[in-house]
C-alpha cells in the first residue's frame, strides 16, 4: 500500500524531458477543480504583480472619439 505524504511533505518528481513534464502538468490540472485552478491562478499573479493583484482596486480608463463624416 502507497504511503501518502503528510500535509507538509513536499514531492519531488523528477522527468527525463520537457514533455513527459508537460504530461504530468496537464495530469494534474485534470484532477483539479475549477475553483482550486482558479485559486492557483490568483496566487501566481499575485507573486509578478504583488499587492496591485489582490488588493488595489484596477483603474480602467475609457476613451471616446467621434468622427464627422
Amino acid at each position: 500500500m502507497k504511503k501518502l505524504p503528510a500535509k507538509n511533505e513536499k514531492i519531488l518528481k523528477v522527468f527525463f524531458s520537457f514533455e513527459e513534464e508537460n504530461e504530468d502538468e496537464h495530469r494534474r490540472l485534470a484532477r483539479m477543480s475549477p475553483s482550486k485552478r482558479l485559486r492557483e491562478f490568483g496566487i501566481l499573479q499575485e507573486r509578478v504583480w504583488g499587492r496591485k493583484w489582490t488588493h488595489d482596486p484596477l483603474v480602467r480608463t475609457v476613451k471616446i472619439e467621434r468622427i464627422k463624416w
